[in-house]
């Protein structure tokens, strides 16, 4: 096969809109690991304000890499997408359902996150609910490349999405043991 046909038959959105949506993955999945380790007293014995500004820094680069990955389909030639494609659930031209999932777990994502940064403005009941819905987006994310994701069915995919289930399971696991902090 030619450099040419390779070219043509990979364009470079493809590529980066994988790798955009794999790093978002995984940095979701320590969001919420770091997230729920951090209501135990396994990392310490209460919530520190590093250990908040972690969590926090890394829920923002996961939904920036959300943000990159949604804006690449807007630019893809092979299967171009519009905003409201993208951002609407069910409006997508290519599997509805599946990039559905990745859209409710981006607007799940994206509300946390706005009310994390306005908690002091607001009564934190709001916060409290929004974080509590920001759970939902993790299996929806996984939902959403386990079943749009052109490679989650090769091994490497699959060992990545069994390591990064396992570890929310056992935090989640600590975190129903464990004393919260």
């Amino acid at each position: 096969m030619t450099e040419s046909m390779e070219a043509t038959q990979w364009p470079w959105t493809w590529i980066f809109i994988r790798a955009t949506g794999l790093t978002a993955w995984g940095l979701l999945t320590s969001v919420v690991v770091w997230g729920l380790l951090s209501r135990t007293k396994l990392l310490h014995s209460r919530p520190t304000s590093r250990s908040v500004s972690l969590h926090r820094w890394l829920g923002t680069l996961s939904l920036l890499l959300v943000i990159a990955h949604m804006g690449l389909l807007l630019v893809d030639p092979v299967v171009p997408f519009t905003l409201v494609q993208v951002l609407a659930p069910m409006a997508a031209p290519w599997q509805p359902f599946e990039v559905a999932l990745g859209s409710l777990a981006f607007w799940l994502l994206l509300s946390a996150w706005l009310l994390g940064r306005l908690r002091r403005r607001l009564a934190d009941r709001w916060f409290t609910i929004a974080h509590r819905c920001a759970y939902a987006a993790w299996p929806l994310a996984t939902a959403h490349y386990v079943l749009a994701g052109t490679d989650a069915l090769m091994e490497w995919s699959l060992g990545l999405l069994i390591a990064g289930t396992l570890v929310v399971v056992l935090a989640l696991l600590s975190v129903l043991r464990a004393p919260p902090s």
